[in-house]
């Protein structure tokens, strides 16, 4: 068993010794508070072996965060995760159209409602820039059926949110819209438009990185109290940071190999420099309030660990560490069977590797197709019960 796997057992082995029993909200779990988990990327990408990770979700989450942060409504929609087959966030989604449908009638005379649907039809691949309507008036069914839009199924629900549907309903005193899988502004709208000014967090961590790489400020907030009303679910990891450390002569050498391949030619600071051969090493640590350490956790410790190596290609550093500092660490009761089954396992003693293909000169440039995992050999997938909310 490699490190990283070691390093998580740990933590899930002092939860299930130490934890605490709460009652919370989404169910009962065994709990601990004030955390740490840390994972040299050096050695690899920190992706479980102990239990196969859907790192196709990972990264489709991430890039969703990154350059889908402003659907139609302001805020993030799942369409995006959909139409690539990833349904990480269909329940919360769909919890949140219940809860929502359920606000608008509450006082509302059913009888005297008016219901159209639109195509949502976007111009900028991002949502919001030129969006436009067009009436969706095939399914006469739907209109002006109370009935119907209160008691979607959820294979309903995900049918028009893969339309690109918005509802408009007309309900006295102000008419009320929805579109179908909107979740407001969580992660990505903080990351890249926080705040009234809009301001992205990522480009000035990015900018900063480039222009004073010993900066203390290079943090990222997800957690925005004014706004955490109109989230779906409020962020679970709710800040990060970036930090940096200069590279040893031999830790710049050893890049200098590995990129130009020649162990042969003896190398000066101005050629290194000159021939860009990085000079610091990037580390990233993030901060979490709430973590569902058997199915969240995992996920969080692989898109961290990614959104690294991103932010080192474009500033021209290198991988060097992920510290995850975590609040309320739990496992939920009906989680414990999956649990016990992953601690019986060995894994693999081999890292696995994050090979990164393409040109990238910003952030946005970054595709799926970019991504490839290697030497990865994992045990079979756990199948752990999800809680929703």
């Amino acid at each position: 068993m490699n490190s990283f796997d070691k390093e998580y057992l740990n933590l899930v082995n002092d939860i299930m010794s130490n934890g605490v029993d709460k009652k919370t909200r989404s169910g009962n779990v065994k709990s601990v508070f004030g955390r740490q988990l840390r994972f040299d990327l050096k050695k690899g990408i920190p992706i479980l072996t102990t239990k196969k990770v859907f790192s196709k979700g990972v990264i489709h989450e991430l890039l969703w965060f990154l350059n889908h942060y402003k659907d139609a409504t302001g805020g993030m929609n799942i369409n995006y995760l959909l139409r690539n087959n990833v349904h990480i966030w269909d329940d919360d989604a769909y919890r949140w159209y219940k809860e929502k449908m359920d606000e608008v009638f509450k006082d509302v005379n059913e009888k005297h409602v008016t219901i159209n649907y639109f195509v949502v039809m976007d111009d900028d691949e991002k949502g919001g820039n030129g969006t436009k309507y067009q009436y969706w008036l095939e399914n006469e069914i739907y209109r002006d059926n109370v009935e119907h839009l209160r008691n979607l199924s959820k294979e309903e629900f995900v049918d028009m949110c893969l339309q690109n549907i918005e509802v408009r309903i007309n309900t006295d005193p102000l008419p009320q819209k929805y579109r179908f899988g909107e979740l407001g502004p969580i992660y990505g709208k903080q990351w890249r438009s926080f705040g009234f000014y809009g301001i992205d967090q990522i480009e000035k961590i990015i900018k900063t990185l480039k222009k004073k790489p010993n900066d203390r400020r290079m943090l990222c907030v997800a957690y925005n109290p004014d706004q955490l009303d109109e989230m779906a679910l409020p962020p679970c990891h709710v800040m990060m940071q970036f930090y940096t450390r200069k590279l040893t002569w031999d830790e710049r050498l050893a890049e200098y190999k590995k990129r130009y391949g020649r162990t042969d030619v003896p190398i000066t600071t101005i050629k290194m420099d000159s021939l860009r051969v990085p000079k610091y090493g990037l580390s990233c640590m993030w901060m979490q309030r709430a973590v569902d350490s058997p199915i969240g956790l995992p996920y969080n410790i692989l898109s961290y660990s990614v959104l690294t190596y991103m932010i080192a290609e474009l500033v021209n550093m290198v991988p060097d560490e992920l510290v995850g500092s975590l609040g309320d660490t739990h496992i939920y009761l009906n989680q414990m069977d999956g649990v016990r089954e992953q601690l019986t396992r060995n894994g693999s003693d081999i890292y696995p590797q994050l090979k990164i293909t393409g040109t990238h000169k910003k952030i946005e440039d970054f595709k799926f197709d970019d991504f490839e995992i290697t030497d990865y050999y994992p045990d079979p997938t756990i199948k752990f019960p999800l809680s929703v909310g």
